[in-house]
């Protein structure tokens, strides 16, 4: 396998066998944040990718190229299959929330990205609700399909011979990006607090979290956060806390929310895009409507307040993320690349 890439990836281990990573940085100086995603690329920028790509394909001939995330690398995909005509791989993409939040709803870039995506062999995406969001806005005949995210059990799981505690654990992980909109979750926190003494556990970082410090910097409860940063290994962090706060505007899927059912977290989180596939109301997880925080704060003091809730929700949480097991949906790619 080869793996495109401008730069290594974030915690990337370079002893996979059978993988080669190819990174394609042009020599200018990176200033973004590591939590930033980075979509405006320069023509130089997408000419170096697309050289490196045709490349390999030169010498090793390709038999399939799958991207995740259609810009940039959708446009790079459709002039690949371009220049390489009938003995182009086989294209496969995979569409994530910005593709079609954010970048189908421009009205100039999401024309064009709608006519490149004509151009692939197969789409896929992380869930139904996803499926139905792509095809309207990008006009496909043809639904993605759905080959959902995916949790590593062997890494998430639960902490075994756990003890309850008096002060439950409420954690936060994301890319404090507007989507996430980490300002609200800090309000739901601090209301949760007034009725209940806890504590805030923050994994992740990005361009609001400076705005989130300055919430709970004006509230008399900021010794009751603590700021982890962007971690490697988020699982033996997770499983050690109590809920996942979630506050995000959309989610094509939630990974954030499997990995804490599979660690035995239960999830509290606004009804929105993919996530009712993954939470499951009432069992794995409480689902609110988006925007009403008040009903979040007393869902979550009823559920932390109430161990027997708790430990039902944790059990069911436990045993529905493993139909996200990892083996399961490779096998699932696998199957759509031997049909395509």
């Amino acid at each position: 396998m080869h793996l495109f890439t401008q730069r290594v990836p974030f915690g990337y281990c370079n002893s996979f066998n059978g993988v080669a990573l190819h990174t394609t940085t042009t020599g200018h100086k990176n200033n973004h944040h590591p939590a930033y995603l980075h979509t405006s690329w320069t023509d130089k920028e997408i000419e170096a990718f697309r050289t490196r790509v045709l490349e390999v394909d030169a010498t090793d001939k390709l038999d399939v190229l799958h991207f995740h995330y259609a810009v940039p690398f959708g446009f790079i995909a459709a002039e690949i299959k371009q220049h390489l005509r009938q003995a182009a791989p086989l294209l496969v993409g995979t569409l994530h929330g910005t593709d079609v939040s954010v970048h189908g709803n421009d009205p100039v870039k999401g024309p064009k990205l709608a006519q490149a995506l004509r151009h692939m062999d197969l789409l896929t995406t992380v869930s139904a609700g996803h499926a139905r969001l792509s095809t309207d806005v990008f006009g496909l005949l043809k639904p993605p399909e759905v080959v959902s995210n995916f949790v590593d059990l062997l890494k998430f799981r639960p902490r075994i011979n756990s003890t309850s505690r008096s002060r439950p654990k409420i954690a936060h992980i994301s890319n404090f990006r507007p989507v996430k909109d980490p300002k609200s979750m800090a309000h739901i926190f601090l209301d949760i607090r007034k009725q209940i003494d806890s504590e805030l556990w923050l994994i992740g970082d990005g361009p609001e979290m400076e705005a989130v410090k300055m919430i709970f910097k004006d509230s008399e409860f900021e010794n009751d956060v603590t700021y982890w940063g962007i971690q490697k290994q988020v699982a033996p962090i997770l499983s050690q806390t109590d809920l996942l706060l979630l506050t995000s505007l959309y989610e094509s899927f939630g990974l954030s929310a499997l990995e804490a059912m599979a660690c035995g977290v239960p999830v509290l989180a606004p009804k929105v895009g993919g996530i009712p596939e993954v939470v499951l109301d009432g069992k794995t997880g409480f689902l609110y409507p988006a925007g009403e925080h008040s009903q979040a704060v007393d869902i979550a003091v009823k559920l932390l307040s109430n161990h027997d809730i708790r430990k039902k929700t944790k059990n069911r949480a436990i045993l529905h993320s493993h139909n996200f097991d990892i083996n399961k949906v490779v096998s699932m790619y696998e199957k759509v690349y031997g049909r395509a």
